[in-house]
């Protein structure tokens, strides 16, 4: 069932890769990608560095966290308490359709 989540949302939304890993930074499954337990490991560091920002705000959730490069677009968003989804493309043009479609997708 994961995996064809994975699947269906690179179908819908055109990005080249996705990676899903739970709080402790444990790969669950990727697609498209050569090295996703690293990629999850490192995205995790991320994810708990934000939320401990988010926290110092006095917000409560993190939800998104977007990471622009020159040619690079990489938005993790938060699946419920335990896990997190990541979706990779090359297209940054595509950034405000991405953001809707995973707000959706995983909720």
């Amino acid at each position: 069932m994961i995996a064809n989540m994975l699947q269906k949302l690179i179908s819908e939304t055109a990005i080249d890769a996705a990676l899903l890993f739970d709080k402790k930074g444990t790969l669950i499954d990727s697609v498209n990608l050569d090295k996703p337990e690293t990629l999850s490991a490192m995205t995790n560091i991320i994810v708990e560095m934000c939320q401990g920002l988010i926290e110092e705000l006095d917000q409560k959730k993190l939800n998104q966290i977007i990471l622009k490069s020159e040619s690079l677009l990489i938005i993790a968003n938060t699946t419920n308490e335990e896990q997190f989804l990541i979706a990779i493309t090359s297209d940054i043009t595509r950034l405000g359709l991405l953001i809707k479609v995973l707000e959706n997708f995983v909720n």
